[in-house]
């Protein structure tokens, strides 16, 4: 057994996960090497990327400059896991002691990791907890575990986006809101054109590259106030604060031809087929619930598909 492949099974992460998994992460997943000051992380960079040491020893330094405390991250133990919870910022700099050598897994792989291997997403949750222990900023950083907590529970571990349940919660509040303060609000729902034909054709490893694919693309075209989630199966909502009709005409189009533009990647880096949306918007009225606007948008998507999808309709 090669040093790497026994850091890796004995390592806190993979506790209690077979060595068939471990053995595959060692061939899909770059190796990266450090030098001694070398920085791996750093809070002006974001990072969609887990490490694992495999050798070597890394600083993490937690709390403000002039007195942050040292944390050592040894073989078997990882880093990068607050930027894989908090869609990739960065919550302190980590930078390599000596020469060393770390594993990284990036973020969808990680997610697709923890949906497949639950058992992976148990045993990082008690290494932040842990971790978070061990630190003289224990009330802050117990903060940020509690909120960790929370964001998984909201998120969709396939896509990373945010999951029904969070809709759930959520949507009622900007529907409330937009009441209120007597301002605009619009509702997105979409979802991928002939899925169904798409995994009969290629496979579910290739329909849920798809999905991630779609999500990715989805969120670098909407501005930093709007949300994303996955309703289900590969249907999706988008939520627009501030945004009257015209506006989130504005937003569909630029998401539509996006997402057809957008390559889809199987997991090893084959080119697959792309994918397009049929999308369908509602803008809430004085009066609408959060059941009305979703039957208004539904009503708008059942539109797009009927013109001829890959387009949106309101």
């Amino acid at each position: 057994m090669s040093a790497p492949t026994r850091i890796l099974r004995e390592s806190s992460l993979f506790r209690g996960v077979g060595p068939d998994v471990t053995a595959t992460l060692l061939e899909r997943f770059p190796i990266r090497t450090l030098q001694a000051g070398d920085p791996l992380l750093s809070p002006d960079q974001p990072n969609h990327f887990l490490y694992v040491v495999l050798n070597g020893e890394l600083q993490v330094l937690v709390g403000p400059a002039g007195s942050a405390t040292s944390i050592l991250v040894t073989a078997g133990n990882c880093v990068g896991e607050m930027s894989i919870i908090d869609g990739g910022r960065v919550s302190a700099p980590v930078v390599a002691t000596g020469d060393s050598a770390v594993l990284g897994i990036d973020v969808d792989n990680f997610w697709r990791l923890t949906e497949t291997v639950p058992t992976i997403a148990r045993n990082l949750l008690g290494i932040m907890a842990e971790r978070m222990r061990s630190t003289n900023e224990a009330l802050a950083l117990s903060l940020q575990l509690q909120q960790a907590y929370e964001r998984w529970a909201f998120l969709d571990p396939l896509t990373a986006a945010y999951n029904r349940r969070w809709i759930d919660q959520t949507l009622p509040r900007y529907v409330e809101r937009a009441r209120r303060d007597a301002s605009a609000f619009t509702l997105g729902v979409f979802d991928i054109d002939h899925f169904k034909r798409y995994n009969d054709t290629h496979g579910h490893p290739a329909g849920d590259a798809a999905l991630r694919a779609t999500v990715r693309a989805a969120q670098s075209h909407i501005r930093p106030a709007d949300r994303l989630a996955r309703i289900g199966g590969e249907e999706f909502c988008i939520l627009l604060p501030d945004t009257d009709l015209p506006g989130a005409q504005i937003v569909a189009a630029r998401l539509v031809q996006a997402i057809a533009a957008n390559p889809v990647q199987a997991s090893d880096g084959t080119a697959l087929s792309g994918v397009t949306i049929s999308l369908g918007l509602a803008q809430a009225g004085a009066d609408s619930s959060p059941d009305d606007l979703i039957a208004a948008a539904d009503k708008a998507l059942y539109g797009a598909k009927r013109d001829g999808r890959n387009r949106f309709a309101s």
